[in-house]
């Protein structure tokens, strides 16, 4: 204890699988139990990759080596997305061991491991936005001019009711989200620090006023987006849309959330400050938010050296204009 490594016996001799548990049951983010989705997905990449190999070793026994062995096995066995997944997973219970006094250091020290390194998604312009809504259902179009323009999760989207809608104002109000579960699809508050007020540009408020002329009426606490025979609209209902839009758009590698992506981005090139998109997307940290601002600087680059190889194909007139 003097020298600062003591470890606490009946902690450490717990074994990864009782602990991992514990952990789920506690965990909190921002003060906030894990999302129902959330904890289902924690739980199969434990039940899948991470226990069957490592859950019966005592905590104290989960060495760096174990780590790196079981990684490389996993690695073997799946994509990458899985590995890096679940090694985060186990990165993250095993650092509350170490706060637990159950382990010296964390034995999870694989450099990047657990970091995603994600592709560089297609930056759509306003004019790819509108071919690709012309090609949705009509009771869809709105659903994807406010992911747009509003840059809405589609859980967000989801979850808008009428009333969430006001036109004069020319805002929408973002105060729920809808969660694919295994038992179905669960209303929750949004992402922590996400419930926001967003402003529409004019064109925005157009699509939605559209969208509400072309909706069957309803009762202010209504979905905004339902189907055609106005039951409830799924995740999988618009994406089964979407697949079908982006082969007639003839852009078939484009996500659906990069609608969002390319929304906060032409919201950066309009000069918003790093806080200013935060707020816009329901970022609780700057780190999601700098993405947006690095994509409008490479295209204010791409701008630039456009500018340049325009001018070197002219030749200034005499009097220098």
């Amino acid at each position: 204890m003097g020298r600062g490594v003591w470890l606490d016996p009946l902690r450490s001799g717990v074994t990864l699988r009782e602990y991992s548990q514990a952990w789920l049951a506690e965990r909190t983010v921002r003060g906030r139990p894990l999302a129902a989705r959330t904890r289902e997905t924690y739980q199969h990449s434990l039940d899948r990759w991470v226990l069957p190999a490592l859950g019966g070793l005592p905590l104290d026994r989960v060495t760096p080596a174990a780590v790196r062995r079981w990684h490389a096995e996993t690695s073997a066995a799946t994509g990458p997305t899985a590995t890096r997944q679940a090694y985060a997973l186990l990165h993250a219970i095993l650092a509350t061991a170490v706060a637990d006094d159950a382990l010296p250091r964390n034995p999870c020290r694989i450099k990047g491991a657990g970091q995603a390194r994600s592709d560089e998604r297609p930056l759509l312009d306003v004019d790819q936005v509108q071919h690709l809504s012309a090609h949705m259902p009509e009771h869809l179009r709105g659903l994807v001019d406010l992911a747009f323009w509003a840059h809405l999760r589609l859980g967000e989207l989801l979850a808008l009711r009428i009333g969430d809608i006001d036109l004069d104002a020319g805002t929408v109000a973002v105060q729920r989200q809808v969660v694919e579960t295994d038992a179905g699809p669960v209303e929750s508050p949004p992402k922590a620090g996400s419930q926001r007020f967003v402003h529409l540009p004019p064109r925005g408020v157009s699509a939605l006023a559209e969208h509400l002329r072309t909706r069957s009426p309803a009762l202010p606490t209504a979905r905004l987006f339902v189907r055609r025979d106005g039951r409830a609209l799924r995740a999988h209902h618009v994406h089964a849309a979407w697949s079908t839009a982006r082969r007639a758009a003839d852009l078939p590698g484009i996500h659906l959330h990069d609608l969002r992506h390319a929304g906060l981005t032409l919201a950066a090139q309009s000069g918003a400050t790093l806080a200013e998109v935060m707020r816009r997307a329901g970022h609780s940290s700057s780190r999601a938010a700098m993405i947006y601002q690095h994509a409008a600087e490479r295209r204010d680059a791409e701008v630039a050296a456009r500018l340049g190889r325009l001018a070197a194909g002219t030749t200034p007139n005499r009097t220098g204009t």
